[in-house]
């Protein structure tokens, strides 16, 4: 497999271009710009180095360059004004220490002002710019709000969450994450210890091991070698980092401040550069693109404003059917189980507790009922709340689906007082069968269906499970049913690939996801041992399915997910699949595990910059929890 892309700075990147703006010394900033292909600048001059300009990319890249070099724009924007205002005759005082982050937090200071100057540049998910005096946030580039974080002007300045510094793991932490991961060796160094992809496969291939093969299974000398060459590469950057540029077939592929061996093997020319910072700025402008012009900007707001208000619904929509079917199988409960709620009651009551009602548990349904009722009373007062929900539910399914039909809407039927032509003309595809549900087609060419919720994965066991076909079920509780199609006459039959793929993938859309598994296993059995009718008095809830006969085990499949497009009937089409199921029929965009929850947001909106889809399509696809990127 070639080397992982870099499309922005790594930590070590980061800690380099540092390093460099200690190396500057003491300077003055002259002015600040903003930048034709996106981003600012400032003009820096220092007494003994001369001139520089430090440009800042945010989600992206940082170098401290020669004047001259970066391309301003005529006008300056809001934040350029301000950058100005609070940053032009002040001096440069320091750059902190990165750590693990993709976060340069510079100081400047000023004579005629005793508060501090913070300017800070997030390069990780879109990426910010934030400038902050006194300790209060004067302007930002994007204004952004989490739990446990807010940036906007005239809030408080703070540092993003911090996660662990690789950079000063002690072998003891190593040892102990390898040996716990279930992970392959690359992945478990970038998302596991947070070196990120590039750097996890440099490291990989000084120390002489299987970046593929499971971590947990490396020789016994493969903590010492990995530390090695961690501080082989800390010690090659040094305090005054050259660059190095990547070239192949006259394209940049990389650039590093080290001399980087993960690219040997596709015999890329490394190029030499008196400083990173300059072999960063002829990789990375490569890399960044054209700002949009107006009217496509005018016609972006206005679709992520319908497909925010889309997600909106989408989600009470989700919700009002989740509390239905929880109401309806409480009152079912009552029923299936009366004498048990009835001996409850009277229990409670010969207790004499002043309570209005009691939670007891039905079957494996946890019930609320009334004192002062009978349970037939309590199951009515439940169903009549059902029929509440479900008058909101038809509300707001009537409310959606009229967002839908103007997100559906072409351009040629423009929202009424839009400007006309902002978005070109687009041809609406039909659908395939099977885009009703989630799916992906696998290596082997076998289409695999499941259902998003317990009302689909009914449906695509009773209308889709035929002879021939194959259930697959993590084995975890409330997971996706899988169905793998069986192939049509003349192709081969479903095989091992296909059926560790659907394994994998019915893995990832169940809990394991959000409990953070790095693997699980799952079962397959044939249409006849799968049935509503459980043991009996076995109760057989809505979206679930018994199984009986033997389970045909799958082990140890990795909690991973791709994202990609393959080839359909000529069609090009996205899909969330296995990263297996790509390798004959399309190509990996990019590779996600499970991550912590907060980072979801940051990655969504990288996602969506990167991949072209719009964040609704993204949500489609991905599982539900924290998310984290193999890069």
């Amino acid at each position: 497999m070639p080397p992982t892309a870099k499309d922005r700075f790594t930590s070590l990147d980061t800690l380099a271009l540092v390093r460099e703006l200690r190396g500057f010394g003491r300077a003055w900033v002259d002015k600040a710009f903003d930048v034709t292909t996106g981003g600012w600048s400032l003009a820096l001059r220092s007494p003994g180095e001369g001139r520089r300009e430090l440009l800042l990319v945010p989600g992206r890249y940082a170098a401290l360059l020669p004047s001259g070099l970066v391309e301003h724009a005529g006008e300056l924007s809001p934040l350029a004004k301000e950058l100005r205002r609070v940053l032009v005759g002040a001096g440069l005082e320091s750059a902190s220490e990165p750590g693990g982050e993709r976060y340069l937090e510079i100081r400047f200071g000023r004579r005629d002002n005793p508060e501090a100057i913070v300017l800070a540049l997030e390069m990780f998910g879109e990426g910010n710019l934030l400038l902050a005096e006194g300790g209060r946030l004067v302007a930002v580039a994007r204004a952004r709000r989490w739990a446990h974080r807010v940036v906007r002007a005239g809030g408080e300045y703070a540092r993003p969450p911090v996660r662990t510094d690789p950079w000063s793991v002690d072998r003891a932490t190593l040892g102990a994450e390898l040996a716990r991961s279930r992970s392959d060796l690359a992945s478990t160094l970038a998302a596991r210890l947070s070196f990120g992809g590039p750097v996890a496969e440099e490291l990989v291939v000084r120390a002489g091991l299987d970046g593929s093969g499971p971590s947990a299974a490396q020789p016994a000398d493969a903590v010492d070698r990995l530390s090695a060459a961690v501080a082989e590469l800390l010690a090659e950057v040094g305090e005054a980092p050259r660059g190095f540029l990547y070239v192949k077939d006259g394209t940049a592929i990389d650039a590093t401040p080290y001399p980087s061996r993960r690219w040997a093997s596709e015999h890329a020319t490394e190029e030499a550069r008196p400083t990173f910072s300059e072999a960063a700025f002829e990789y990375f402008r490569a890399l960044v693109p054209a700002p949009a012009n107006a009217a496509e900007a005018a016609a972006t707001r206005q679709r992520q404003s319908l497909e925010r208000l889309r997600e909106q619904q989408r989600a009470a929509v989700g919700t009002l059917s989740e509390s239905i079917d929880r109401e309806r199988a409480a009152a079912e409960a009552i029923y299936a189980n009366y004498p048990a709620a009835e001996a409850a009651l009277e229990a409670a009551r010969a207790e004499a507790a002043h309570v209005a009602d009691i939670t007891v548990t039905l079957g494996d349904v946890e019930v609320s009922l009334q004192i002062d009722r009978s349970p037939r009373e309590s199951a009515q007062a439940i169903y009549d709340e059902v029929k509440r929900l479900q008058s909101k539910l038809a509300g707001a399914r009537t409310a959606l689906a009229e967002t839908e039909a103007k997100v559906a809407r072409p351009s040629t039927e423009p929202e009424p007082g839009a400007p006309a032509g902002l978005v070109a003309p687009t041809r609406r595809r039909a659908p395939h069968w099977f885009e009703r549900f989630r799916w992906f087609v696998s290596s082997e060419g076998v289409v695999v269906i499941a259902g998003r919720d317990a009302a689909s994965n009914d449906l695509v066991v009773r209308r889709n499970l035929k002879d021939g076909d194959v259930y697959v079920h993590a084995d975890l509780h409330g997971a996706a049913s899988v169905v793998v199609k069986h192939p049509p006459p003349g192709r081969p039959p479903i095989g091992e690939a296909t059926l560790r793929e659907a394994g994998q993938w019915a893995v990832v859309y169940s809990k394991a996801w959000r409990a953070g598994l790095a693997s699980a296993s799952a079962f397959w059995v044939t249409p006849e041992q799968v049935s509503k009718s459980g043991a009996s008095g076995e109760f057989v809830a809505k979206g679930a399915w018994a199984i009986h006969g033997t389970k045909h085990v799958l082990r140890d499949l990795p909690t991973e997910i791709a994202l990609g497009t393959i080839d359909y009937d000529g069609e090009t089409l996205w899909t969330a699949a296995p990263p297996a199921a790509f390798r004959t029929r399309g190509t990996v965009r990019a590779v996600l595990l499970p991550g912590p929850e907060r980072e979801r947001d940051a990655l969504e909106r990288a996602l969506v910059g990167e991949l072209g889809l719009n964040r609704t399509r993204l949500q489609s696809l991905l599982p539900a929890g924290g998310l984290a990127r193999r890069a």
